[in-house]
């Protein structure tokens, strides 16, 4: 498929659109009546999908590359996690004004990321040009974001109608807008963005290489030995929930042993989900954007766990610019 560069013009055209959608900037470009709100506020359930949205990521040639060449994740796998859950946290909850901001900080930084393939993978050749402002692969990364997010939502907390989907996909459109995605490569609703994902999975356009795997070890490597039993079980999630191909190609074990620890996990997380301190449950970013809303400032518990997990006291609370 021919590259599309999101340049600045282009970017900032998609940002205006978006703002354009906006019927109150406090509540930013969703607010609690949305589908996105109340998806994306189980964060535990949505913690579960970050193995599976990762590797969906790397699996596209150019975001490996990209990895590799220009980000310290390698050597700071926790802040590259904090930078990613920064920005998705600040556009889905922040005001109009936090999300922009976020936004453009985000393409600022992608401008920088540029470069040659150093080896063949699906459809790219060695030496073929990458960049991380393109359009089609943005679109995949943003595809990998909100496909998982249904699917850990029907998982642990049951089915959506296809109505609650449809809404939810045509609110992710803005999302889209806010990194210079253009309306005329999105697919126009949810059966044809699921279309679009399963043929992503099948195509040339993701390739697991060498380097893609030792990726995704790096990825699953427990950073200390008290998160061993978490990272073992994210990767069980992770391995129930990829495409059988992929999961294949990174050659995730999924035998007899992995099925039945995954079924009762997923039991388990479903029935304790709903006895944990809202604050967790929902993520202190919920409580903050919705005391925002109330004209109330970030709490004691907030800023703490904020910066606990985000390394900063305050993201989207009243007074947070």
């Amino acid at each position: 498929m021919a590259a599309i560069e999101i340049t600045r013009d282009l970017f900032e055209q998609q940002l205006e659109f978006a703002a354009t959608k906006v019927t109150d900037p406090q509540a930013g470009l969703f607010g609690p009546d949305s589908m996105m709100w109340r998806i994306s506020r189980h964060a535990l359930f949505g913690a579960h999908g970050s193995g599976r949205a990762l590797l969906l990521q790397i699996a596209h040639p150019w975001v490996t590359r990209g990895v590799d060449e220009h980000s310290h994740t390698r050597h700071d796998p926790l802040g590259r996690a904090k930078r990613t859950f920064t920005t998705v946290i600040s556009i889905v909850y922040g005001n109009l004004e936090q999300a922009i901001h976020q936004a453009r900080i985000v393409h600022n930084v992608h401008e920088k990321i540029r470069g040659k393939m150093a080896e063949h993978a699906g459809a790219f050749e060695p030496g073929s040009d990458y960049l991380a402002n393109e359009a089609n692969a943005m679109l995949w990364v943003h595809a990998t974001l909100w496909d998982t997010s249904v699917m850990m939502h029907e998982l642990f907390n049951g089915p959506l109608t296809p109505q609650e989907k449809h809404r939810f996909y045509e609110e992710t459109r803005l999302f889209a807008y806010m990194f210079g995605i253009p309306d005329a490569i999105l697919p126009r609703n949810w059966d044809e963005f699921m279309e679009y994902n399963r043929s992503m999975w099948n195509s040339d356009q993701l390739a697991v290489t060498d380097a893609t795997r030792e990726l995704a070890a790096f990825l699953f490597d427990p950073l200390h030995v008290v998160l061993t039993p978490a990272m073992y079980w994210l990767k069980v999630v992770t391995a129930a929930t990829l495409p059988p191909r992929l999961r294949e190609e990174f050659r995730l074990p999924w035998g007899r042993r992995e099925r039945f620890l995954f079924e009762q996990g997923r039991r388990m997380v479903s029935l304790a989900e709903p006895l944990v301190p809202a604050v967790l449950r929902y993520g202190p970013s919920y409580v903050e954007a919705k005391r925002r809303l109330q004209g109330k400032s970030s709490t004691l518990v907030t800023r703490a766990l904020t910066k606990a997990i985000l390394g900063r006291s305050e993201l989207v609370g009243m007074n947070k610019r």
